[in-house]
């Protein structure tokens, strides 16, 4: 068994009328399907709280937060298919907040990659290569980019040896990762001693930073990972909060390295039957960068 652990989410669940409600809150309790992401709790210790509310209307609050996270209306013909959607959306947000924090036992491959945040000015062709620019930065120092501008990720291995380098973006509006790089979770994320890759720098793919709707900042918080051996990067993709998750399976362990057997353990709960690598014979690292982006 793996010796990595996260605490489970814990979720309470809330109604201000229980005549109103699709099911009581204890029957509610009682038939929801064990979760190793998830416990349940009351209100004061929820990391996650469920109000239940009129025609099967139910929100989602973080703790201490007063606007909801998300709003959901789950009309069932069977009841007993009630419990099984609200576990399905409730481990979906274990799952974002799991892989968000999670981090290496140590720093052992802090040093080997160089990284920087660029803004692309212009995009790479098949006769010059792509033209980049320092991001600027807010008042406080965050570095931002304007909406409808183009990110690049410059990326160099200072190893000595090969590292497989993965890069991922959290948007805690909707709970959903995407996978930047590689392109597609089936390429190669290996890079050579001294290799620098630009992400994001076209001519076929490039990172368009966007804003929501009727909204004039937002920030996105990227998510690089590198490990001395690869993994299956797509288990880390998610859609928005209230689409289907569906991993590639439900696999514990991947390609077997160390980095896929912990983010396999953080998304779906499951740390498989066998031991997991040392950390030491297969060290992973990561590392966060905020990006702010304005109207």
């Amino acid at each position: 068994m793996s010796a990595v652990r996260f605490q489970p989410l814990r979720v309470a669940f809330t109604c201000a009328d229980p005549s109103q409600a699709q099911m009581p809150v204890a029957e509610l309790l009682a038939a929801l399907p064990a979760s190793p992401l998830l416990a349940y709790t009351d209100p004061e210790a929820a990391d996650l709280r469920v109000e239940m509310l009129p025609d099967a209307i139910y929100h989602f609050y973080r703790r201490e937060e007063e606007v909801a996270l998300a709003a959901f209306r789950i009309p069932v013909k069977k009841p007993q298919a009630l419990p099984r959607k609200l576990v399905r959306l409730l481990e979906h947000v274990a799952a974002f907040d799991n892989l968000l924090n999670l981090q290496p036992a140590s720093d052992a491959l802090s040093s080997v990659l160089e990284v920087e945040f660029l803004q692309l000015e212009t995009p790479a062709s098949g006769s010059s290569p792509a033209e980049v620019s320092p991001l600027p930065r807010d008042p406080q120092g965050q570095v931002q980019i304007q909406a409808g501008r183009n990110l690049a990720i410059a990326l160099r291995n200072r190893a000595l040896t090969p590292v497989h380098v993965y890069v991922t973006v959290f948007d805690e509006r909707q709970c959903s990762v995407g996978l930047v790089y590689p392109y597609q979770p089936d390429s190669p994320a290996r890079l050579r001693p001294s290799e620098s890759v630009l992400v994001g720098s076209g001519p076929r793919y490039l990172l368009q930073m966007q804003l929501p709707e009727d909204t004039e900042t937002a920030v996105d918080r990227f998510k690089i990972w590198v490990t001395s051996t690869g993994m299956q990067p797509g288990i880390m993709a998610m859609p928005p909060l209230g689409q289907r998750l569906e991993p590639p399976s439900d696999d514990p362990y991947g390609s077997g390295s160390r980095l896929d057997r912990e983010v396999r353990l953080a998304i779906l709960g499951k740390a498989g039957s066998t031991p997991m690598p040392a950390f030491a014979e297969d060290p992973w690292w990561c590392m966060e960068q905020a990006v702010k982006v304005v109207a």
